[in-house]
């Protein structure tokens, strides 16, 4: 029997998840309220128009339309959305587990327990005399309300603290130790509690310090922590007795440790799954959706390529009228996300697209990557 599934977004990056549920012979229908968006236009006839983050409105659908299946898209607020609905048929995530994942202070709290390599955290009437601090709202995203500033400065900390509380939408915060390093992710697919498959992503930032614009896939070679991952995800799955399924982590490379920061189930976006599949061959958006679904996976032969994924954002204009870019070379695949002629804010660096560039070998993927971002300033 097929069957019928609602997928919470309706985003290009929920595309790649949108696609392989179609390919299986499911009866796919999306949830959004913005008319434009890519699924929509893919497909009128199978979008339910609304508020997927309204959990009351979501389960009023459900018990109408009679699906088999949820499954949450590349947000925040599509996964917070599928805990709140306990609708498992084949993926089991309670609202409570999820919030220890999601939740900043809940998180460390149990990276904590577990001892597992994380910052130090701080109260915010106690910090330390030295040393640098993050700043941050427990439960937003994208680099939103954080700040790093120095310890000891009163000024900078009362600024920073403000500022987290305003970006979060119940008032809490964190502040714990700012970890020099690299921001890396690493992605691993649980099986009984188990890592079947895993992958470590090196992530940087040209436009902005705490949001990725610019990524590629590390080998094991350049990734030697990955064996700590593993066996720190391992010890959460047990702990939360997570499902199999997805599990993300972003995680800060330094010199002499590493130090989890974020942990989620839902798939990243900005065509992440995208990076992962044409550097390895491996379907990570049909992985990702096949626990929602109770489905298998096809078996696909490895390839191993030098892909670069990076964000353009643009400035300096009220209207999108095209993309520009410079020093972007081997492209193979660009993704637009805005149509000619959207309003855009012309104060602000706003998404235009994201394009995906092929290298020969390492040396020049890597280089391709540190030119990126050492143009920060040039943009």
């Amino acid at each position: 029997m097929t069957k019928k599934v609602l997928l919470l977004d309706t985003a290009f990056a929920a595309v790649p998840i949108h696609s392989w549920l179609v390919a299986k012979g499911m009866d796919v229908w999306t949830m959004g309220n913005r008319a434009y968006d890519p699924l929509v236009l893919a497909a009128p006839e199978r979008w339910i128009e609304g508020n997927y983050g309204d959990a009351n409105f979501v389960a009023s659908v459900l018990s109408e339309r009679l699906f088999d299946a949820v499954i949450p898209g590349c947000t925040d607020v599509s996964m917070d959305t599928f805990v709140r609905l306990n609708f498992h048929n084949f993926y089991k995530l309670s609202h409570e587990t999820d919030q220890t994942l999601n939740n900043k202070q809940l998180f460390r709290k149990t990276c904590e327990e577990l001892d597992l390599p994380a910052p130090r955290v701080f109260s915010p009437t106690s910090l330390p005399s030295s040393g640098k601090i993050i700043c941050k709202p427990v439960d937003s995203f994208s680099g939103r309300g954080v700040s790093v500033f120095a310890a000891n400065d009163v000024t900078a900390s009362a600024v920073a603290i403000e500022n987290a509380r305003k970006h979060s939408p119940v008032g809490n915060i964190i502040c714990e130790e700012f970890v020099e390093g690299e921001l890396r992710s690493y992605s691993a697919f649980l099986n009984s509690g188990r890592v079947r498959v895993a992958f470590s992503v090196r992530e940087g930032s040209r436009y902005d310090p705490f949001a990725v614009d610019t990524s590629y896939l590390a080998d094991e070679i350049d990734a030697p922590e990955r064996l700590e991952l593993q066996k720190s995800v391992e010890k959460l799955a047990r702990h939360l007795d997570l499902c199999d399924g997805l599990l993300h982590v972003q995680y800060i490379c330094g010199n002499s440790r590493i130090a989890i920061v974020e942990a989620t189930r839902r798939c990243p976006g900005d065509l992440y799954a995208m990076l992962i599949e044409y550097s390895t061959g491996f379907p990570f958006a049909s992985n990702y959706a096949a626990a929602f679904v109770g489905e298998a996976v096809d078996e696909c032969p490895p390839v191993r390529r030098r892909i670069l994924r990076h964000t353009v954002k643009q400035t300096g204009s009220s209207t999108f009228n095209g993309l520009e870019f410079t020093d972007l070379e081997n492209i193979f695949r660009i993704v637009p996300v805005r149509r000619l002629g959207e309003a855009m804010n012309p104060k602000i660096l706003e998404r235009t697209a994201l394009v995906f560039m092929d290298y020969q070998d390492d040396n020049a993927l890597k280089l391709a990557y540190e030119r990126r971002l050492d143009a920060r300033q040039n943009r």
